[in-house]
């Protein structure tokens, strides 16, 4: 537990750096429009074990931590 990231109150993660070389792409563009939002979303591990996508800075968007 002591490798995790601290949490805030209320559950979400405090960490906002994506592990090193975890980055990638979503290219969902053969699966139709029914799935556009999925279309170029960059995703990223996060330390505490979560994957969550990247804002336009390269920070991890806010995030709760996975249930154990």
């Amino acid at each position: 537990m002591s490798d995790k990231p601290a949490v805030t109150s209320d559950g979400y993660c405090t960490n906002k750096e994506p592990v090193s070389g975890t980055i990638r792409t979503i290219n969902a563009s053969a699966t139709g429009p029914k799935f556009s939002h999925l279309h170029g979303r960059r995703m990223a591990q996060c330390p505490c074990g979560k994957e969550t996508s990247l804002t336009d800075r390269g920070n991890l968007r806010r995030h709760k931590q996975p249930q154990e």
